[in-house]
This record gives structure tokens, sequence and C-alpha cells, in this order.
């Protein structure tokens, strides 16, 4: 997925001029950057307006930096969908949500970037695959400093966003915990054989919008991804795949 050219770049600048030498605070850039989280808002406004699937991507690039960087996470992250923004960022977890009519809460500001960045082989060893199983995913979390409520938690930002045929085509013509009209619908837009970068939407009903659909889908067999559906199979988490499917607040 392209990105603005300028996009990105401005946020970067923006950080780099405003940076000083403190704790984080939700206030942190009000003297020497006063309306920093109205530019980088409205920079991220135009984004996703200009493309849907923009909103996705920032979330996307936040989880994997974190996920594949971070050894432990602090015990005191939000367990909400987009928490590892906060890491890094905060001001995109304020922003990047209530855009796409999603929970809205006071970030802390002022984290500084990485000086380094993962290698390939980091993201491979480190990010969980789509077709991986509860017990797994729940160890993968671990190592990270998270808990099985943070892994439900964090999953749900599949809510939006899209994935390739060639990903899920195993989820769609082989698993038997799959809704069979959800299926087929799937089906019409990935075929058995080839058509391996044909994206689809995550979620069909609300592709855009920040919800807990995704829950819901869960609940049917409409899960797109196997490692998804997993959390809903007779196993130690389906508890909380009820629990955020019926309120959309306790996410």
């Amino acid at each position: 997925m392209a990105f603005s050219k300028s996009f990105f770049p401005l946020l970067v600048m923006l950080l780099l001029a405003c940076s000083v030498q403190g704790q984080l605070l939700p206030n942190f850039y009000n003297s020497t950057c006063p309306r920093l989280q109205r530019i980088v808002r409205s920079a991220t406004k135009q984004a996703i307006n200009k493309d849907p699937r923009m909103g996705a991507a920032v979330l996307r690039i936040f989880f994997h930096d974190c996920f594949v960087t971070v050894r432990e996470a602090t015990a005191t992250i939000s367990f909400s969908f987009c928490f590892l923004l906060h890491l890094h960022h905060g001001f995109f977890s304020l922003i990047s949500c209530s855009l796409l009519h999603g929970p809205r809460w006071q970030a802390l500001l002022g984290r500084r970037d990485s000086r380094t960045a993962a290698g390939q082989f980091d993201a491979g060893a480190n990010l969980p695959p789509a077709d991986m199983e509860v017990p797994a995913l729940i160890g993968l979390f671990a190592s990270k400093g998270l808990d099985a409520k943070d892994m439900v938690a964090l999953s749900g930002s599949h809510t939006i966003g899209e994935t390739r045929c060639g990903v899920y085509r195993s989820r769609i013509y082989n698993d038997n915990n799959v809704d069979p009209n959800f299926a087929a619908i799937r089906k019409n837009n990935c075929p058995p054989v080839g058509g391996d970068n044909i994206w689809t939407p995550l979620d069909l009903q609300t592709p855009t919008r920040f919800d807990n659909k995704y829950y819901r889908n869960l609940l049917g067999g409409r899960g797109i991804l196997h490692s998804d559906q997993a959390l809903y199979s007779g196993g130690p988490v389906d508890s909380l795949v009820k629990l955020y499917s019926a309120n959309n607040s306790e996410h």
C-alpha cells in the first residue's frame, strides 16, 4: 500500500522539532508545539479521506514496530485495540481510532522514537502468522509481557483493513468451523488456485469502521483468518470474545 509522500515526513519533522526531554504526559507538547495534535489529526484525516485503508495501515505499522522490537511491554498499557501505539507516539492512539469512529482516551505523549529498525528476520520471527492457534498466540504475546486479554483485545484491530486471498484461502476452503454462507461469499473473491494478491476487507459489514463487529463475526464462524476464528473455538479465550462482542465499549 502506497503512503502519501508528504504524510509521514511531516509527522517526523514535527516530532523532531518538538522533542524535549521529560516524562510522558498528556500535555507534553502544550508549550513547545501547542498545535501538534491538531496538525497531525488534520494530516491523518486527509490521508484516510483519500484512502480509507490508511487508518488500518497506520495501526498495522505501529503494531508491527512495537511487537517486533519490544521485549516486554509495560504493565500500565491500556487494553484497548490500539494500545501498542501508546508505546511510541501516543497521539496516534487518540487520532487514528477516533477518526475511524472508534474509542477515545487520553494518551500519554513524549516517548522518543527508536534509532534502530528491526530486520526482516526479526519481523518474521516475532509477528503472529495467520494460521497460529490460541496456545501459541498466548505464548507469543506472553513473551512481550502481554496476557490473553491483551491478545484478544489487540486482535480486534482486524475490524478494519484488508487481507490477501493467499493468506486466508486455507481458512475458507479447508476449515470445518467456518460459516458456509460466509465461505461462499469469500470464495467469490478468492479462487482455490491463483489470485493470491487479491485484496478483500477483513470485515465485510463495516470495513472502515472501528467497532466490535470483529468479535460478533467470530461468534458466527465468520472470522476470515484462521488465527482470528481460533479465538472462539471452544478454547480458553471464548469468554473474552463473548464479552467484547456484547459491549462495544468493553474493548
